[in-house]
């Protein structure tokens, strides 16, 4: 297999994705699955090393599931976890079917959100778990507010932290727009909690409310 890991380099760094799926397509063939999904594994180690994202975003397009890039998985153990596919297609519906199931419980469990992009989800046949994340991402921004709230009273400057909105998607949104670190003015928390609670119809008035509602 090893002989086949150049050539599957050299697409990649062309970008020439319809190369790596026919030569997958062709190994699948004559290879049992796990040696293929682990030459995959060396050659995308090899060539980002360590960009765990950049990583999972080119495996996840190689299967045109490039949307489900914010999946909070081990890529390549969910692909040796899938049965011995018939061809490249299968292969592809058979992970998307386990990453699915991985997104569901990643949002009803309240983890990340981050690199999930709506508009291209809806393009796809993924567009099925736009609903759990929109509620996944009312959720999370209404825990950060409420927590950031609590916060202000006790600020003896007037700045905050935002770490927690970097990793909230609407907020890594509005803060990237905003041109943002991670330290931000009081004032500017205060405009962008403005802003979130307007896209979502939040009463901020009834934030404490809201929360609890998810915790009971």
């Amino acid at each position: 297999m090893i002989e086949f890991s150049e050539e599957i380099k050299d697409y990649l760094v062309q970008d020439n994705i319809h190369g790596v799926r026919i030569l997958i397509g062709q190994l699948i063939k004559d290879n049992e699955w796990k040696d293929i999904v682990n030459l995959l594994k060396t050659v995308t180690t090899s060539l980002y090393k360590k960009h765990l994202l950049k990583i999972q975003q080119m495996v996840l397009t190689i299967f045109n599931l490039s949307e489900l890039v914010g999946i909070d998985c081990d890529i390549f153990e969910e692909m040796k976890s899938i049965p011995e596919p018939e061809n490249i297609d299968h292969a592809t519906d058979l992970l998307f079917d386990n990453l699915i199931q991985i997104a569901h419980t990643q949002f009803i469990s309240g983890g990340s959100t981050l690199f999930f992009d709506i508009d291209k989800l809806s393009k796809t046949r993924s567009v099925i778990i736009i609903p759990d994340l929109i509620e996944a991402r009312y959720r999370e921004t209404i825990f950060i507010i409420s927590e950031y709230d609590e916060m202000l009273p006790r600020l003896t400057k007037n700045w905050i932290e935002a770490s927690r909105l970097w990793r909230c998607g609407y907020g890594l949104r509005l803060l990237k727009a905003r041109n943002q670190g991670l330290m931000i003015h009081v004032k500017d928390y205060k405009e962008i909690r403005n802003r979130l609670a307007k896209e979502l119809g939040l009463d901020l008035k009834k934030i404490t409310q809201e929360r609890n509602r998810f915790i009971s």
